[in-house]
């Protein structure tokens, strides 16, 4: 076997060779860890407001994107069944702060979201002050603001409650929010519903959906942003196979020489095969370890919510070994053509 001895005398070379092809892997894992958190700030989102399945008037796109309002009062049927029912309202509207504007979802609220968690400050006591997403970057606790021409001020701050990188939640009392945004009406975007009780007696022009519709709807807001970031993968893994194909097949041509003494002393053109696929895919295992050290650790480097779980992290570690045998195909070939008479010239 050819592989060992000349993998010792090389070690430092594959060293260096997989943890360059680590540093492409380990972006590439980046990518996906933003495309995860796509779907983890969708679960999220959903669990702040609770609901096995929602009210929605008949051909929303989903509770947490529909602006058609719905009687509040629909969530009595709900109760009548046995289930618990919370009225949701949201109003995507803009803030001035500082003269400057900025998007949020307003959120009518009465405090009684189950999945509501402050980080800072307190919780709204009443009119005119605020709970703001933290990714709502523009107001900090205790900033004034204005919304739809009200003066608020920042009482807390929660997480959690955003639909996209660009929209955050921004909480207010309901009633006031009632009164600024649907003429104090007492009406909900969607209605949330806990429970299994059968809904019967539903009005016209009111359908149930449930939290996987609402999980789709939501993450389908990002679907643009998630697809680009899939594209740039794919061109990340080809890049990895071309560096680590280009830099197998150069030291392939350095070592011309070896390979003919090794023909010259009896190896087989199999045997050089193996050596060097079991040298590309130590390459291989080197940067795919490495590459989800690498991920984690530069995970605090980039803003937004980054998600990478093993089902994810895994499988770039066989796909690194994978790649790297694959690009060592130059080099075994030149290897093989290599005649064994070059090793006396």
């Amino acid at each position: 076997m050819v592989a060992w001895p000349d993998f010792r005398a090389r070690l430092q070379r594959f060293l260096v060779i997989g943890l360059g092809m680590a540093l492409v892997l380990a972006i590439t894992l980046l990518l996906s860890a933003f495309s995860e958190g796509f779907r983890l700030r969708s679960e999220r989102l959903l669990d702040v407001f609770g609901g096995d399945r929602y009210l929605v008037a008949a051909g929303s796109s989903g509770p947490m994107t529909s602006t058609t309002p719905l009687p509040a009062s629909l969530g009595d049927i709900a109760e009548t069944a046995g289930a618990v029912a919370r009225p949701v309202f949201l109003a995507p509207n803009a803030i001035l702060v500082d003269g400057q504007p900025a998007g949020v979802i307003v959120v009518g609220s009465d405090g009684d979201e189950p999945g509501l968690r402050v980080v800072e400050g307190r919780a709204i006591g009443g009119p005119g002050e605020a709970l703001a997403d933290v990714e709502v970057v523009e107001l900090a606790l205790g900033d004034r603001f204005t919304l739809a021409g009200q003066p608020f001020t920042v009482v807390g701050r929660t997480e959690h409650a955003t639909w996209d990188i660009a929209n955050a939640a921004l909480f207010v009392d309901r009633q006031q929010a009632l009164g600024l945004f649907a003429d104090g009406q007492d009406v909900a975007t969607a209605i949330a519903i806990e429970g299994e009780g059968e809904l019967s007696g539903l009005p016209e022009g009111v359908e149930v959906q449930p939290r996987e519709q609402a999980f789709d709807d939501v993450l389908s807001r990002t679907a643009d942003a998630k697809r680009s970031i899939d594209s740039f993968k794919v061109t990340l893994w080809a890049l990895a196979v071309v560096i680590v194909a280009a830099v197998l097949y150069l030291a392939a041509l350095e070592r011309v020489r070896d390979f003919a003494i090794f023909k010259a002393t009896g190896a087989k053109n199999a045997d050089l095969v193996l050596g060097l696929a079991l040298q590309a895919a130590f390459v291989g295992l080197i940067a795919g370890v490495s590459s989800v050290g690498l991920a984690h650790a530069m995970k605090p480097i980039y803003p937004g919510l980054l998600s990478l779980p093993v089902r994810v992290a895994w499988p770039v570690i066989p796909v690194a070994v994978v790649i790297a045998v694959l690009s060592s195909i130059a080099g075994v070939r030149r290897a093989i053509r290599v005649d064994p008479s070059q090793a006396f010239g």
